[in-house]
């Protein structure tokens, strides 16, 4: 994803907070006005993506993106092909 004039939001992935599928894939996250965005691929609709007030807040919805891609990949997605790829 292209982070270009992005406000980049910095993330611990030490953190016991932190969700495992963001740890292992240090997906973007960003502000967009008064919300956190998190994703991971080329844009939010054809990615990962989660969205909300706080940081937690959105790392949790980022993770239950990942958690239903994961069950269930998209044959031929990339991003379907990558998280498998880091799943442990």
């Amino acid at each position: 994803m292209n982070t270009e004039g992005l406000v980049l939001v910095r993330v611990d992935y030490d953190s016991a907070d932190v969700p495992d599928s963001v740890k292992q894939t240090h997906p973007v996250v960003y502000r967009d006005g008064g919300e956190y965005c998190c994703v991971l691929g080329p844009d939010p609709e054809r990615g990962i993506f989660g969205q909300g007030k706080t940081l937690k807040d959105t790392l949790s919805k980022f993770d239950r993106e990942f958690q239903e891609r994961l069950e269930h990949p998209i044959k031929g997605d990339p991003v379907s092909e990558f998280i498998q790829q880091r799943h442990i």
